[in-house]
C-alpha cells in the first residue's frame, strides 16, 4: 500500500488550466444584429456545445487585454484601473477582415490601433500578471465565429465606414464557482 494517497493529497496534486480574466471595451452600435451581424449566413456559423462563447456575438466590443492571471489579482484592483485611468475611444470602422482556423475562423472589424488602446493595454500588460499567445495587439471586434473555410467571404472593404466610440470598460472574469462575471464602468461623457 505504499503508492496509495489519501484524496486530500489527490485532489492538492491535481492541476487545473488555468482562468484567464480579459479586460474590454463595449460600445453601443445601433442595429446591431439588423446591420451588422445579420449578414452571417446561420450555416456558416460555428457553434459548440455547451460554450456561448462561439457563434453571432451579441454585445460589440473591443479587447484590450485578455490573459490577466485571475487567482493572482483582486478584480476590484482591476475595475479601480478602469474607472480611474481609462477614458472613452472613438474609432472609425472600415473594413471586414477575417482571423483563419482550423478549428473556427474569426469574422471581425478591424478597429484602428490607437495611441489610446496601446497605452490602456500596455498598462494591464506590465503591471499585472497575464499570459499572452499572440505578440501583436490586433484589436477587433467579433461579428461571428464560422465553420473553417467560411469566413473568407465576408472579407472586404465597406462602403460606408462608420463611427464607434467604446464607452463603457468591462473587466470579465470567473468567480469562484467558476461563473463568468463582468464588472463594468460606464465612462463619463467628456462635458461631465
Amino acid at each position: 500500500m505504499e503508492n496509495f494517497i489519501s484524496l486530500n493529497e489527490w485532489l492538492n496534486e491535481q492541476k487545473s488550466e488555468p482562468t484567464y480574466g480579459c479586460v474590454m471595451m463595449d460600445g453601443k452600435i445601433p442595429d446591431w444584429k439588423e446591420k451588422h451581424t445579420a449578414g452571417i449566413d446561420p450555416k456558416d456559423v460555428y457553434i459548440k456545445p455547451y460554450d456561448e462563447s462561439f457563434g453571432i456575438e451579441d454585445n460589440p466590443h473591443v479587447t484590450v487585454i485578455y490573459g490577466i492571471h485571475e487567482d493572482e489579482i483582486d478584480p476590484e484592483i482591476i475595475h479601480d484601473v478602469i474607472q480611474n485611468e481609462m477614458k472613452p475611444v472613438t474609432v472609425t470602422i472600415d473594413n471586414i477582415s477575417m482571423f483563419p482556423g482550423e478549428e473556427y475562423e474569426v469574422v471581425k472589424y478591424d478597429v484602428p490601433v490607437t495611441d489610446q488602446l496601446k497605452k490602456y493595454r500596455e498598462r494591464f500588460e506590465k503591471n499585472f500578471p497575464n499570459t499572452q499567445k499572440f505578440p501583436e495587439y490586433h484589436p477587433h471586434m467579433t461579428l461571428a465565429y464560422v465553420k473553417p473555410g467560411q469566413g473568407q467571404k465576408y472579407v472586404k472593404q465597406l462602403e460606408e465606414p462608420f463611427e464607434v466610440t467604446f464607452d463603457k470598460g468591462v473587466y470579465s472574469f470567473h468567480d469562484d464557482e467558476g461563473e463568468s462575471v463582468r464588472k463594468q464602468h460606464v465612462f463619463p461623457k467628456e462635458d461631465e
